[in-house]
């Protein structure tokens, strides 16, 4: 709970919000609750994750304001079979939110929640063990389905999907990819990425071009509308896990072997672990801050614990 978001004391301004939140509150009206604080995509998130958890409580006949502390754990032990940890907590931020500017007791803050939270996200972290590797493989039947298409979506995507399994790409540099880190030598096409060169494969070259001829601006990877209109604007995280997602679903892959953000870089791992790199070099070529991840992807998961121990005040190991 942001410290510097106006508290509503005034009896009549608590019953018309409460009637806001018990009905299907909207992104404008939570703007209102929230004395203009959030951006527009943070409502938009912040007044559908209300509306979730409104709609918990009303099929399961108690109330969502004020909650009991037992509403939200149920409600998070509904959600975290089908959702990421940090959605989770997200969801009990906006709980918190509206709890405290309304000036109820948080139920958020209860200790049974907080080890509840804990535990999920234990569990999660075992679940990143098991984060499924993008391979060679995948890349050529992604190829095969997407490289004679015309459609600036399918040309866009292919190039990505290549370009971070190739570079061992993480999603900020995804994001910050310009014309200017293009290096095109003879039929070659390599990335610049601070200091690192990074040399494309022939179909990943051709991949890459074949998007840059449609993409008329500096952004290198830029985000696609509804109705195929190419934007002048990076890709956020959500977008670039749905261009994931749509790999999967290309694919045809089970829930359980579903593509995460980590999903290349793991397969970059295993690859250049195969053809016999050492972990540090690995590491080097991957630019992590610290082997934890590589000797994690390798399967070296006890020496993987200790290195991620020596980061843990800033988890500044990815």
């Amino acid at each position: 709970m942001k410290k510097d978001i106006p508290l509503i004391t005034e009896k009549h301004q608590v019953n018309k919000f409460k009637s806001f939140l018990v009905d299907s509150i909207t992104a404008a009206q939570f703007d209102e609750l929230t004395t203009g604080y959030y951006s527009k995509s943070s409502l938009l998130a912040l007044s559908k994750d209300w509306r979730l958890f409104n709609e918990f409580c009303r099929l399961n006949g108690v109330s969502s304001i004020p909650a009991s502390v037992t509403a939200v754990r149920r409600f998070l032990d509904k959600e975290r079979t089908s959702r990421k940890y940090s959605t989770l907590k997200r969801y009990t931020v906006t709980i918190g939110v509206v709890h405290t500017v309304l000036q109820l007791k948080d139920p958020t803050k209860n200790r049974e929640v907080g080890l509840l939270l804990g535990a999920i996200r234990t569990a999660g972290a075992d679940k990143i063990k098991t984060t499924n590797a993008f391979t060679e493989i995948h890349l050529a039947q992604l190829d095969k389905l997407l490289a004679n298409s015309t459609e600036p979506k399918d040309l866009r995507d292919l190039a990505i999907y290549y370009v971070m399994f190739e570079c061992a790409m993480k999603r900020r540099d995804l994001r910050h990819l310009n014309l200017e880190h293009i290096e095109h030598l003879d039929e070659s096409v390599n990335i610049l990425i601070e200091s690192t060169r990074y040399g494309l494969s022939d179909r990943a070259s051709a991949a890459l071009d074949a998007w840059i001829k449609y993409n008329p601006y500096t952004t290198l990877f830029t985000s696609i509308d509804r109705h195929g209109n190419i934007n002048n604007g990076m890709l956020d995280d959500s977008s670039i896990y749905r261009i994931l997602r749509r790999a999967s679903e290309l694919l045809q892959l089970p829930d359980n072997l579903r593509f995460s953000s980590q999903s290349g870089r793991v397969g970059a791992v295993k690859k250049l672990w195969n053809e016999g790199y050492k972990v540090r070099e690995i590491q080097e070529f991957g630019r992590w801050a610290s082997p934890a991840m590589p000797l994690q992807y390798t399967g070296k998961t006890e020496l993987s614990d200790v290195e991620k121990s020596k980061f843990k005040p800033s988890k500044d190991y990815d």
